[in-house]
């Protein structure tokens, strides 16, 4: 092996820790900008999540809740939505496989794009809270149920896409089934970072919650802050098809 070849292949290790290290910590502020996300619309928009489907399937069958006709369409909307948003996310950035490499990746700037729509439906949500205080119907309840669905649809399959650590950032389900079952095999492989992804939801939740109380337009705004963080973090991470710089 050439002195050239050893320092490419130097330059190709580092590129992929960097990448590694960039990704998990765009998967940590998505983790607490879902927490957050789900406060607000949570105490905000008719007791419904829109990160959580798996809440939304169990308010759907709390028949005895006051509200219920309410918060059963609020649910239903966040669950439609997140199905198609997280299907055509997931057909946008299918996997593609580059001549340099053997593992299919999705494209870096679809992936960008995808996150990037994420954050302008984020935008949407605050926007549209501030302009609507004096007519807040259900109908517009709903449409701002359907665009943080979408912002969380959007996000939930970027980080499926390039996140390897097992974590999921709209549902603390599935990181804590991973981290429990490698725990269980003996396995520590991104065990830090599963658990930092599940406090971090929480401490979202809270931080969320804590905002809305004092004005719920810093509810809405709390989750654009990490979700432009965890978009910069994907956006300069190095792209895993080239290994050069994103574009």
């Amino acid at each position: 092996m050439s002195e050239t070849d050893g320092t490419d292949q130097t330059l190709q290790a580092a590129r992929r820790r960097t990448r590694a290290g960039m990704i998990a910590a765009m998967a940590l502020v998505l983790s607490f900008a879902a927490g957050a996300t789900d406060a607000f619309a949570f105490l905000q928009l008719g007791g419904v999540f829109t990160a959580n489907m798996t809440g939304n399937f169990v308010l759907a069958g709390l028949t005895s809740r006051p509200d219920f006709a309410e918060v059963l369409l609020g649910a239903s909307v966040a669950v439609l939505l997140f199905s198609v948003g997280t299907f055509l996310a997931f057909r946008f950035t299918r996997l593609v496989t580059a001549p340099e490499r053997t593992t299919p990746e999705a494209p870096q700037h679809r992936l960008v794009l995808v996150l990037g729509g994420a954050v302008v439906a984020q935008s949407c949500v605050l926007i549209g809270w501030i302009v609507s205080s004096d007519h807040r119907t259900m109908p517009v309840v709903c449409v701002l149920i359907a665009l943080s669905t979408l912002a969380m649809a959007g996000q939930t399959a970027v980080a499926r896409r390039i996140e390897r650590s097992g974590v999921t950032t709209t549902f603390v389900t599935g990181t804590l089934t991973s981290l429990m079952q490698n725990l269980a095999d003996g396995v520590v492989d991104h065990q830090l970072i599963r658990i930092g992804a599940i406090v971090l939801l929480v401490a979202g939740a809270l931080s969320g919650s804590l905002l809305t109380g004092v004005d719920p337009v810093f509810g809405a705004a709390l989750p654009l802050v990490p979700s432009i963080v965890g978009l910069v973090l994907l956006r300069l991470a190095p792209s895993a098809t080239t290994g050069q710089e994103a574009r």
